[in-house]
């Protein structure tokens, strides 16, 4: 295969150059003395009150509504919040994780004395209930759909509008989410459902994302430690067109909730 030639790189780079305002094309590379975050940005150390603070300012930014509680009132003011929630925006069924921290909290019970199912990410044999689910009818299906063929813990959660989960890590300073999937932790339930519902502590958050990937990758020494999947959420989920116009929601919940546990 016969390699092609370059014609009129130097006029094209002396173009670009004249309009950047420099007199002749710089003949050497540009220094780069920073390799991932500089020195000055890693030895921030904020405190826990100015991470939440910070992570609340970007979340609301992005439309999101925050919650912060303390331990002690936590069982009874989230599932309050989150019961009000579902029902100023008509959710009928509710996705969730199978994590410890979400169990104690009692949600399920909120849940089901308001009249609105809940579907924990927990798979079952063939033809058995789901473990915790609610007796409350689920929508079928449309007939001939292709969900059909797909797992029948799927095929439920893809029919709850809103999904709760318990981060691995908050990011302060982008207001990020940082998911992990797991068996009981299904990326479905923040990916399929209109809105996302996330409880984390306040000792998850931290100040930059490199510092959650430190600790996400910290011990592992082969792909197969690591999750399948690793999602970040930052507020709901945006999408433009090549004329830039914005759709919310295309892609993933388009309302964001968080709850911060002081």
């Amino acid at each position: 295969m016969n390699k092609g030639t370059i014609q009129g790189r130097e006029a094209f780079i002396a173009n670009l150059s004249s309009r950047l305002g420099r007199r002749a094309v710089q003949q050497t590379a540009p220094a780069h003395p920073y390799c991932g975050a500089p020195d000055f940005y890693k030895a921030l150390r904020p405190t826990t009150e100015e991470k939440i603070e910070l992570f609340i300012e970007s979340w609301q930014a992005l439309t999101g509504k925050v919650l912060v509680v303390e331990e002690a009132e936590a069982k009874e003011k989230i599932a309050a919040w989150l019961v009000e929630t579902a029902k100023e925006l008509g959710v009928t069924h509710v996705s969730r994780w199978e994590h410890e921290g979400l169990k104690t909290l009692g949600l399920d019970a909120a849940l089901i004395e308001a009249g609105i199912g809940v579907v924990p990410w927990a798979e079952a044999e063939a033809g058995e209930p789901i473990p915790g689910e609610t007796v409350r009818t689920v929508p079928p299906l449309p007939e001939g759909s292709v969900w059909t063929k797909r797992s029948e813990l799927l095929q439920r959660t893809e029919r709850c509008q809103l999904g709760v989960v318990w981060p691995d890590y908050a990011v302060a300073n982008t207001s990020t989410l940082v998911l992990q999937c797991a068996p009981d932790r299904g990326r479905s339930v923040s990916l399929l459902t209109q809105i996302l519902f996330a409880v984390f502590r306040a000792d998850q958050l931290v100040y930059r994302m490199g510092e959650a990937l430190t600790e996400i990758t910290k011990g592992k020494a082969s792909p197969e430690q690591y999750a399948s999947s690793l999602n970040l959420i930052t507020g709901p989920s945006r999408s433009a067109d090549i004329e830039n116009d914005l759709t919310i929601g295309i892609h993933g919940p388009g309302k964001v909730y968080a709850v911060i546990i002081k």
